[in-house]
């Protein structure tokens, strides 16, 4: 066994691609999915086949994506991968709080990037066992496997890396390449009631053929770049013929762009006729005076609308340029958009599906909303059917109160409270739009 440090990078960059701005890796475009639910224990299988070439990673793994502020103290993952560079191992690897990781490279008889192989993972409180083709390849006991104790969803990715004593070298001659999965299944741990697994511990909760892409099952955003090479693009990921492929290919020279709104109620401030606010990002260099708002129709919202390519891009808003006055979320508040660092921004996450984006419309240098940019959008709508009617009154009525995580704060001011039902109430009957 080992400890690649290429693993630990790995699991920096996962962190880091989740929360930083959005960058265009210049090497590769990669493929990435992820399940929306995450799971404590189970057994989790796949069947799939992998890339070949030097410096590229295909996997099958578990990882702890909503650890929040909690790195590297909550690190839990659990990984299938195989590097291009091997033709006959598969690697499993467990990665725990503060980067400790813990990795068995197996050998195989057959190619497991010409294959389609069956593999399987177990995890429960005290053990992680590997499967190929339903046998027991290896199995990890260390100090360290209790430690893996949070939720963690399943990922597939495919990406490269130039990692001497890992990958090899990255060889871009290899692209475009393909991994394949034909099923992905998921067994709860269920000890001494299941009928599947290891001692019959598992019970079977649901199995996905890839006849369709479930979006309620599976995330496809775009969460940026992972590496110095590639970026993930949800274009790479593609269910063909009843199975999933993730593909690397050469990077699109055109980066997709969408159009975003960006807006902010100025009310609070005693603007002069000469003031403007303007809008300060990643995606202009933090220029305070180069992407400027309008306010045509006087209500002191002002507003402008830039293209900007996919990914999460963070902003503050500013009147006249550095110095003047600033428009921030407070550090860690339930509007700074990585309030795991030491900054104060807001932010948006661009997707592919989206046609055009709308930032959150908050009032000046606070979180609370001061209304809604989106001429289509209807937040009263909490079930979904186009209509303000009873059922959204009962809905938020059973969030009244709710403090964290609610989806019936419809004036943005962190609490389900009167003035949420008022809101409500007011738009009682009405049809969305």
């Amino acid at each position: 066994m080992r400890t690649p440090p290429a693993h630990i990078l790995f699991a920096l960059l996962m962190t880091v691609s989740s929360l930083a701005v959005w960058a265009q890796n210049d090497q590769c475009d990669g493929g990435a999915l992820k399940t929306h639910d995450a799971f404590l224990y189970g057994r989790f299988e796949t069947r799939m086949s992998s890339t070949q070439g030097s410096g590229i990673v295909s996997s099958f793994f578990l990882y702890n994506w909503d650890l929040n502020c909690n790195w590297p103290a909550a690190v839990n993952e659990i990984d299938i991968e195989m590097t291009g560079n091997l033709g006959n191992s598969v690697q499993f690897t467990t990665h725990h709080p503060y980067l400790t990781s813990v990795t068995d490279i197996v050998p195989t008889p057959f190619n497991p990037h010409t294959t389609l192989v069956d593999y399987a993972i177990e995890w429960e409180p005290n053990v992680v066992r590997w499967f190929i083709n339903g046998e027991v390849t290896t199995f990890f006991t260390h100090q360290y496997i209790e430690q893996l104790m949070h939720p963690m969803r399943i990922f597939m990715n495919l990406w490269a890396v130039e990692n001497l004593d890992w990958t090899g070298e990255w060889d871009p001659t290899a692209m475009p390449g393909m991994s394949r999965y034909d099923y992905v299944k998921y067994y709860a741990y269920t000890p001494g009631t299941g009928n599947a697994g290891t001692s019959n511990n598992y019970t079977l909760e649901w199995v996905d053929d890839f006849d369709t892409l479930d979006a309620t099952r599976w995330d496809q955003s775009e969460d940026g770049s992972v590496g110095p090479l590639c970026t993930f693009r949800g274009a790479n990921v593609e269910v063909v013929g009843g199975e999933l492929q993730l593909t690397i290919t050469e990077p699109n020279p055109v980066v997709p762009t969408r159009p975003v709104t960006f807006g902010v109620d100025a009310s609070s401030l005693p603007l002069a006729p000469s003031d403007v606010v303007y809008v300060a990002g990643g995606f202009n260099s933090w220029c305070a005076n180069c992407d400027a708002l309008s306010d045509e129709d006087g209500d002191l919202v002002w507003t402008t609308t830039l293209n900007l390519p996919l990914g999460q891009h963070e902003f503050q808003y500013v009147v006249n340029g550095w110095g003047g006055e600033v428009s921030q979320p407070q550090l860690a508040s339930s509007c700074d958009y990585n309030p795991c660092d030491e900054w104060t921004n807001y932010g948006i996450s661009v997707e592919e599906e989206m046609q055009h984006a709308y930032v959150d419309l908050h009032c000046w240098n606070t979180c609370p909303l001061c209304g809604d940019l989106n001429p289509d959008s209807c937040p009263a709508d909490l079930d979904g059917d186009d209509f303000i009617g009873v059922n959204d009154v009962l809905m938020l009525l059973g969030e009244f109160g709710c403090s964290t995580d609610c989806t019936s704060d419809l004036d943005g001011d962190g609490v389900v409270a009167i003035g949420d039902v008022l809101d409500m109430l007011g738009m009682f009957g009405e049809d969305c739009p």
